[in-house]
């Protein structure tokens, strides 16, 4: 009898031991404590850190519950950005999600201790955030934006346009956005075309630049770039007034009147942040902890577009877009 009462308690102490951790996690007393530190407001980033708490909520954690935000938004300023890092940073939190590469440059700057986790960074090696892709070496890991820009070719391919030369255009204090031209001028000039750059300075310079690019090309692409994103309806209206295609690289600015876009889903990102947040503070090292590729895209069109430029889309294409003109 004895013996089978010690079979009995060690099979409990198995069984204890290798309950899931996400449930002894989720039902502890203890608060999680994260911070969340946006760029600046503007619908694709703010549907970024909605996916973070809606991936955190599906793990098991609830704001008033267990779970603390400490949400910050520096607002498109870099001095008070650095100053709400330092601010976060000295608060101590369990993990702090970076919206947009500026927001993880500051937190970089602020602490190598504390996790880091990228939503909305294109390329996080080229500024300079982590080691490699496959082993970020530090305290910082996450999921990388970079726009799926083949898909996007194909999808302009698509359309029956004759885009001859192709214009491009990024902010020159976002080294992301210049990675992500360099990558399409590529593919562009690959795919025959000629490619027109311009850039922009500030959010002022947005109009005047679209004006004078869409004077010069048959169409263009915009890609992920922070201070355009914040002034979607002026650079679309300069490139409508001259009837030119725009293929942006996010879903908003479809949904504001670009043509279409195989375009990654921003809340989805933030989604996918949360869980690799979650692996994290399960014990995953972070250092060798390899940066996530967003995975879900949109194909993504604005029918009102293409009809204002008497784009006549082929039905079988349509069949496989999703319209964002809410006609």
């Amino acid at each position: 009898n004895m013996k089978k009462i010690i079979k009995l308690v060690v099979a409990l102490t198995i069984v204890l031991t290798v309950l899931p951790v996400r449930n002894l996690m989720a039902t502890s007393h203890e608060t999680l404590k994260v911070a969340i530190v946006q760029l600046v407001s503007h619908p694709a980033l703010d549907q970024i850190t909605e996916g973070i708490k809606e991936g955190l909520a599906g793990k098991g954690y609830q704001e008033g519950k267990n779970l603390e935000i400490d949400f910050q938004n520096a607002e498109g300023d870099m001095s008070l950005l650095s100053n709400i890092s330092e601010l976060v940073v000295s608060k101590k939190p369990d993990v702090i999600f970076a919206v947009t590469t500026p927001v993880a440059q500051s937190l970089q700057q602020a602490t190598h201790e504390i996790p880091i986790i990228l939503a909305g960074i294109t390329d996080p090696v080229g500024a300079k955030l982590v080691d490699s892709l496959e082993k970020p070496g530090g305290n910082i890991t996450g999921v990388s934006s970079a726009a799926p820009l083949e898909q996007q070719f194909e999808l302009m391919k698509e359309f029956p346009i004759k885009i001859e030369r192709l214009g491009m255009v990024y902010t020159t204090s976002e080294d992301n956005s210049k990675a992500e031209v360099e990558a399409a001028k590529k593919l562009a000039e690959a795919a025959g075309m000629e490619v027109v750059i311009e850039t922009v300075a500030t959010a002022s310079d947005v109009f005047d630049v679209a004006e004078s690019l869409s004077s010069k090309v048959d169409a263009i692409l915009v890609p992920s770039d922070n201070t355009i994103a914040s002034s979607v309806d002026t650079f679309l209206d300069a490139a409508d007034r001259a009837k030119i295609p725009v293929f942006p690289t996010f879903d908003d600015m479809v949904k504001k009147g670009g043509l279409a876009s195989v375009a990654i889903n921003q809340k989805g990102m933030g989604i996918q942040a949360a869980e690799i947040a979650y692996d994290i503070l399960k014990g995953a090292p972070i250092s060798e902890y390899a940066i996530q590729n967003a995975k879900d895209t949109d194909r993504v069109v604005n029918i009102k577009t293409a009809t204002h430029l008497g784009i006549d889309i082929p039905k079988e294409l349509l069949k496989q877009l999703t319209d964002l003109s809410g006609e």
